[in-house]
């Protein structure tokens, strides 16, 4: 068994890898708080529900884009096993070429995003995270990681819009009918949700268009199923895209 970590700004997603295969997965909330004990408790409650005892786990692998998250993390892991979990980062061996100009500013999250849709689509892809950010990245057709684009995630703006104009209604997140809002309350979640959908249709164009290569995407995040659907096109979906990325490296480095 594997159990591959992905510290995010909002939540912790673990996966518990049985093979090659996600046997069961599950999130905690990200908080600058949390202690080691917090993170080992829920994880082994976590662990004794899916039926899954310590002595069986083999290795461990994180990613994080909070530091403060690492030396907790690995704290709450020697509760767990006595193996070192491996720390993911560019300087690892991946199936991705790096292209990129600066790989060590490179999320490890995006890193593992797109090895695993290199490893299940092929190239050229393109992984979209709807997360706290909405994160693009590209590889192309010889498996080189090209870059891609960081923007205000979904939530993130709607709450930015909201603070900043207390004259907004913030009555509840609905999904809007139309694009045409026939109210504010309408006109509000018509801009958050197919404002976000159409603003990823036309960073997707602009990146075919740059890299004259027809991208397949793949999209990933907790916000993703509120705008894949309205987005052009149909974009594959894979939830666990991150993990299996995690449990890909990992597997290559171990």
């Amino acid at each position: 068994m594997l159990i591959m970590i992905d510290a995010g700004n909002s939540t912790v997603a673990f996966g518990i890898f049985e093979g090659e295969n996600l046997a069961v997965s599950f999130k905690a909330e990200t908080r600058k708080a949390a202690t080691s004990d917090e993170y080992w408790s829920f994880l082994v409650a976590q662990m004794d529900r899916a039926g899954v005892g310590a002595s069986e786990v083999e290795g461990i692998a994180v990613s994080a884009v909070v530091p403060y998250l690492v030396p907790v993390l690995f704290e709450a892991m020697k509760g767990i096993t006595d193996k070192t979990p491996l720390l993911v980062s560019h300087r690892l061996k991946t199936t991705v070429k790096m292209g990129y100009k600066s790989p060590e500013t490179l999320g490890p999250d995006r890193l593992a995003a797109v090895t695993a849709a290199y490893e299940i689509q092929g190239g050229p892809v393109a992984v979209v995270d709807f997360g706290t950010a909405t994160t693009f990245s590209v590889v192309d057709g010889q498996g080189s990681f090209l870059g891609g684009a960081i923007a205000p995630g979904l939530m993130t703006g709607y709450d930015a819009l909201t603070d900043k104009a207390p004259g907004l209604p913030r009555a509840g997140f609905t999904f809007p009918k139309n694009a045409l809002g026939r109210s504010t309350g309408e006109g509000l979640m018509s801009g958050v949700i197919f404002g976000h959908a159409a603003m990823v249709d036309g960073m997707l164009e602009r990146f075919k268009t740059e890299t004259g290569e027809n991208l397949t995407t793949v999209v990933t995040g907790g916000l993703s199923r509120v705008v894949a659907p309205h987005m052009k096109g149909k974009p594959k979906s894979d939830p666990h895209l991150v993990l299996k990325g995690l449990a890909a490296i990992y597997r290559m480095n171990s």
